[in-house]
């Protein structure tokens, strides 16, 4: 039997129990090109995804919003049930235009609809963490955070959620209390 790779060690998701191995992966390259559509080759992309899972990843980071939904249902597909201990952490935040633009999608409607959309697409009762994307591709757009942080609480207490983190923000937003 082949030893697995350490993957630089392991460590606890700050206020979980979750344990994470420090070499996750990144899924937002499943989906076809500029991250629309489906990938060019399904079949690759499933091998991908087991075959880091077997080398020892415990980690994928996705978001509905890669496809859109293309990048969920392959996890899903390749995955499903899910072996224990595998993390799941998804981001909310963004939606994509039907031009494949990214449009920023942080009303509480929209943040309920794209809670539903990952669970349902990535076949989960609860999502393991959900990160709050503010902003485009490459910075945090300013504003307030309070709203669509107060909106994921919710869902948190509703039981849709295990725990929230942050995706692209400021310092000032990261201030935030």
């Amino acid at each position: 039997m082949t030893k697995q790779p350490e993957l630089g060690g392991s460590f606890t998701l700050p206020g979980t129990t979750m344990t994470v191995k420090r070499m996750g992966y990144g899924a937002m390259q499943l989906a076809g090109p500029h991250v629309f559509g489906p990938p060019r080759d399904m079949d690759a992309a499933l091998a991908v995804l087991r075959e880091a899972v077997a080398a020892g990843v415990n980690h994928i980071d996705t978001s509905d919003y890669y496809g859109p939904h293309v990048t969920n249902q392959i996890i899903k597909k390749a995955l499903h049930p899910y072996p224990d201990g595998l993390v799941i952490v998804t981001k909310l935040g963004a939606r994509r235009g039907a031009d494949a633009s990214w449009i920023p999608a942080l009303s509480k409607q929209e943040l309920i609809a794209g809670t539903h959309d990952n669970l349902r697409n990535l076949g989960l009762e609860q999502l393991d963490v959900v990160n709050l994307r503010v902003g485009g591709i490459s910075e945090p757009t300013e504003g307030s955070i309070e709203e669509p942080l107060t909106a994921l609480a919710e869902l948190k207490s509703q039981g849709l959620i295990g725990h929230i983190g942050l995706s692209n923000v400021s310092p000032k937003q990261l201030a935030e209390k």
